[in-house]
């Protein structure tokens, strides 16, 4: 495994490895948490799953921003991109990273627009209106759980080509991100 801590240009390195890896685990916990919340609201399951769902979301909007800058500190080590496929690729991840930072902020103004207080990962975040401000209500119940599925969505075909390129043309990309280099 390499143990680089920046990014070059075979692979990722630890940092990135971490980002990548982490959000993994906290956007399977969410996908897990809207499905449960979807098709079997009010059980025991689901209010394990979705109590965590908005802590999370907050986790995760962090995550995603400190990816992206890390990622803007590396864009000049990264593996190159070449190509149509590629610039088709990059546009995907702009698209994720994009949802990444817009669904939670949609979530969070839902939030502040409300009369209930909110507060994340044991800590309060802000108090609730003395009115509820529907704009704000509005946008988060029209838009975030849309976009959530957008994103799932843009996830799901981001596993499946990364399958694509390392089983069916041969070109070990799921190695740049588990081992952090392609040619190992």
């Amino acid at each position: 495994m390499n143990t680089r801590v920046m990014d070059h240009a075979y692979g990722y390195g630890l940092v990135s490895r971490f980002f990548h890896w982490a959000m993994v685990l906290l956007l399977l916990w969410q996908i897990i948490s809207a499905a449960l919340h979807y098709f079997l609201d009010d059980t025991p399951i689901t209010d394990f799953f979705f109590g965590y769902h908005f802590s999370n979301g907050v986790l995760l909007l962090c995550l995603a921003v400190l990816r992206g800058i890390w990622g803007f500190l590396n864009i000049s080590r990264r593996p190159s991109h070449k190509g149509g496929l590629d610039r088709l690729a990059a546009l995907g991840h702009v698209a994720m990273y994009g949802l990444l930072i817009a669904v939670p902020v949609i979530a969070l103004i839902r939030a502040y627009g409300s009369t209930r207080p909110f507060s994340a990962l044991g800590i309060d975040i802000f108090a609730g209106q003395p009115e509820k401000i529907e704009w704000m209500s509005n946008l988060g119940g029209e838009w975030h759980g849309f976009l959530g599925w957008i994103l799932f969505a843009l996830i799901a075909g981001h596993i499946a080509m990364a399958f694509v390129h390392t089983y069916a043309w041969k070109q070990p990309m799921i190695a740049r991100m588990t081992k952090g280099d392609e040619r190992i």
